[in-house]
């Protein structure tokens, strides 16, 4: 390719640090995250250390997901100015594959915004020419080999008359692939590459046609990033129609749900959890939903599911193309929704504790392992008289039962909550 395509020297730098904290007077951390100008650099933020890792956006092509042994996902860099085209869905045409012959690839193909799947990619939404079973996109399961046979060419365009042709030729425990790349003229040499899944803690293998080498390092270990601040396509809808366009913002990291409240009054010192069904993983919840064409929504909070622990985030800043900056404050509520661990199997919370006027509660019950038998709720006055029982569902993951005492009188109540053959009490007052 042509040299003005790349930066003559493109190499994977990270820069970690842990976030100087600024609490405000509602206990919220004020996170000053820049993107930098331009939106040059990819930032992953963890909520439980504080901290984050910045690296040059634009200095990988092709991302290779390796989570899983046979589980697809292979991603474009939409930090860079490049369009994916299917340029054919019938192996033996890579060789006649020509970019005068543009025109007839139809759409180009991108990274979908709108999945709960951080590994889908622009790749993964080709179509072949013989469709069927064990579809991955670019290619066909065989499930006598245990390998992914490729069968599509892709043609990405870089602007200015630079084109690479790519194919991924198999996938099984790692990539081989081959590509070649355009001189103005017709293809260089075609080269192969095979890049190994590998042991380091990542969800990618990334790839730069500039070094025609794997980058590394380029994520830190999965446990230590939620959310990321990123470039990626989405259809942005304005009166009229629709299109793709490039927006920045964050993506989220599997492990994490989200919920986005507004309006909310995003300064305060108490937070009320939204209904489980609010709390979404889709790795856009988050988004670019927090900003206008300018500045940000003061109304807009997002709840954060992280493990057994909460997150209450809003941002309060936003400096555009300028400067990257995105300011956010968030806080760790686990502790204000009364939440303890009860077994290895279960966590729970209670709250609003003390109660509202209308006397009613929510019992936080997040499953991490399913018990034989279903758990229960108990709530005893202080002469040990047991005046509420309910029981508690045997289901997996993060839910919440409300529970209406307005039977009751006011005063102090304790509350026993049973699973997993364990128990666990708290004092609750009644209002």
């Amino acid at each position: 390719m042509k040299t003005k395509l790349f930066l003559a020297s493109l190499f994977a730098i990270s820069v970690q640090q842990t976030v100087l904290a600024q609490t405000d007077a509602n206990g919220y951390t004020t996170v000053n995250m820049t993107m930098g100008g331009a939106y040059a650099n990819r930032v992953f933020f963890d909520l439980s250390a504080n901290s984050t890792v910045s690296q040059v956006g634009d200095n990988w092509d092709i991302a290779f997901y390796r989570n899983n042994a046979m589980d697809k996902g292979v991603r474009i860099n939409d930090a860079k100015t490049v369009t994916v085209y299917q340029a054919s869905g019938i192996p033996s045409e890579f060789d006649s594959v020509n970019p005068s012959q543009l025109s007839t690839w139809g759409a180009p193909l991108y990274n979908p915004d709108q999945t709960t799947r951080l590994q889908d990619g622009a790749f993964d939404t080709a179509t072949k020419a013989t469709a069927g079973p064990w579809n991955y996109g670019w290619g066909t399961y065989n499930v006598g080999t245990h390998v992914v046979n490729g069968e599509v060419t892709f043609v990405l365009d870089y602007g200015s008359n630079n084109y690479i042709k790519f194919f991924i030729t198999s996938f099984a425990s790692g990539y081989t692939f081959k590509y070649a790349i355009w001189n103005g003229t017709s293809w260089g040499a075609t080269q192969t590459k095979t890049i190994a899944n590998g042991t380091d803690d990542a969800y990618f293998n990334y790839f730069s046609f500039t070094t025609g080498e794997k980058v590394p390092n380029l994520e830190p270990a999965k446990a230590n990033w939620d959310i990321m601040f990123t470039r990626y396509y989405t259809d942005y809808v304005y009166p009229g129609g629709s299109m793709m366009y490039k927006m920045s913002g964050v993506l989220q990291s599997p492990t994490i749900s989200v919920a986005k409240i507004q309006p909310e009054t995003q300064e305060t010192p108490s937070a009320t959890l939204p209904a489980t069904t609010a709390f979404s993983s889709n790795i856009s919840a988050i988004g670019h939903s927090w900003k206008p064409t300018s500045g940000v929504y003061t109304d807009v909070v997002y709840y954060i599911k992280q493990g057994s622990d909460y997150y209450r985030l809003y941002f309060i800043s936003n400096g555009g193309t300028n400067n990257g900056n995105m300011y956010f404050k968030y806080k760790n509520i686990t502790s204000t929704l009364g939440i303890t661990e009860v077994s290895k199997k279960a966590s729970f919370g209670i709250y609003p504790n003390p109660t509202t006027a209308d006397k009613k509660v929510t019992v936080l019950f997040d499953v991490k392992e399913k018990d034989n038998n279903k758990g229960n709720v108990e709530v005893y006055d202080l002469t040990g008289k047991r005046v509420y029982n309910a029981e508690l569902s045997n289901q997996a993951g993060f839910y919440k039962q409300d529970l209406n005492l307005s039977h009751l009188a006011s005063g102090n109540y304790l509350v026993k909550i049973t699973y997993g053959g364990k128990t666990e009490t708290k004092k609750l007052i009644v209002k």
